[in-house]
Order: C-alpha cells, then structure tokens, then sequence
C-alpha cells in the first residue's frame, strides 16, 4: 500500500508552492479537449480534467477531489483527503488515496494498481486494472471488471459482479492489529454467478470472521483458506 508515501504527499507539494504547476488554495482545471503538459498538483484544492482531455504528467492534491472526465487521458492520480473520480473510457497509470473514496467509469483502463486506506472502490462495467485493487478500511464493488493482479484488503467488503475476474488471489489480512486500530468487523466476499477468482481466498489471522458466498455458481478455481464457504 502507498499510504506512506501519500501522507509525505502535503510536505512535498507545500515545498513546492512556488513551482508553476502547483496551486495554494486553489483548484486547478483542464479544459474539454485541452492537452496538459506536466503535472497538476494542488493543496487545498481540487483537480478538474475535462472530457477528451490529456494530462502528460501526475494530477495530485492535498485537501481536495480529483474529477477526470470522458475520454480523458493521464498518469498517476493520488490525493491525501479527498476522493477520486474517473469517467468512462478513461486511461490513467495509477489511482490511490488515503481518505477518500474512488469511482471508475464504465471501459476505464487502469495501467497499475488502485489503492486507497479509509474509502470505497466502485468499478463499473469493463473497467480493466493491469495491477492489484486494495482498501484497508473499505468496502469494494466491481462489474464485468477484470483484475489482472490480487485483491487485498484488511476491514472492507467485496462484491465481485457481472462477470468480474481476479486473476490473481483475493488476501484479506485480519491479524490482529493494536489496540489504536479499529475493530475487525465480520466482513463478506460476495462472488456472483459469472465472477471468478483465479486464485486463491486466504483470509490471514486467528480470528478471520470472514464469509465467503459463491452466488448461483460463483468460482474460486484455488483453495480458499480459513474462511467460511456458504454457496447459494
């Protein structure tokens, strides 16, 4: 997870107030069918991509969304506080956060992996990711979504809908945390009829309170470890 680098995210941008490609206090918009070259940072403020747009460098933002529109083209979009929205048919290389959730439109394709620590992942119809989709504190939902790499998770939630397909192993890490951490909560793995994990379903701790539900067919094609099984 990418989390620490992200939080070191604030003390970077703010060193670089000075630089032309990064706003204080304010948002930082690219026009419909405009083309950006460098990188749009921003703290305190959002980052705006337009439809049938292209950014050449990262979009980052401190206290602030970031919102990709239609068509658009980027590379890594990560934020610290705040959530991140990609439009349908929408390229980047890499989407994380640490408070926010994430929102992939319709034939996103996604070059690496889709993080975040305290928030949701949503991926709807044919949203291709080349690398892992994790969430610490969050639930995940996909659609006809295909996930060459694993799925992980530690306290979150996960539907695999509409054909989806993990490639790679779903790892859910519920050893026990310190006292500091939030609770475990029983959490559920929901595989649809025409979903599929390639892999494995390894539930890690001594405690797991993990259900996993294969829906009207649903595949796990390896083993699935320390975890409850209900099909229906």
């Amino acid at each position: 997870m990418r989390h620490t680098v992200l939080i070191a995210l604030s003390t970077i941008l703010l060193a670089c107030g000075a630089s032309s490609d990064t706003r204080i206090n304010k948002s930082v918009y690219v026009g419909d069918g405009e083309h950006k070259s460098g990188s749009l940072r921003s703290v305190n403020g959002s980052v705006h991509v337009g439809n049938e747009a292209s950014v050449d460098g990262n979009c980052t933002t401190v206290n602030g969304k970031i919102v990709v529109g239609e068509n658009s083209e980027v590379r890594e979009v990560s934020t610290v506080n705040g959530g991140i929205s990609i439009d349908r048919n929408s390229k980047a290389t890499e989407v994380s956060c640490v408070n926010g959730s994430i929102s992939l439109g319709s034939d996103v394709e996604i070059d690496g992996d889709v993080s975040t620590v305290n928030g949701s992942i949503r991926c709807k119809i044919a949203v291709d990711i080349a690398g892992n989709l994790e969430t610490v504190n969050g639930s995940m939902t996909t659609k006809e979504t295909n996930i060459k790499g694993h799925i992980k998770t530690v306290n979150g939630d996960i539907d695999l809908l509409e054909k989806s397909i993990v490639h790679g192993d779903i790892v859910v890490n519920r050893v026990k945390k310190p006292s500091n951490h939030k609770n475990l909560k029983k959490m559920t793995i929901t595989i649809d009829s025409k979903s599929k994990v390639k892999g494995n379903i390894e539930v890690k701790g001594d405690e797991p309170n993990v259900t996993v539900i294969l829906a009207g067919g649903g595949e796990v094609l390896g083993e699935i470890i320390n975890a409850e099984v209900v099909r229906k």
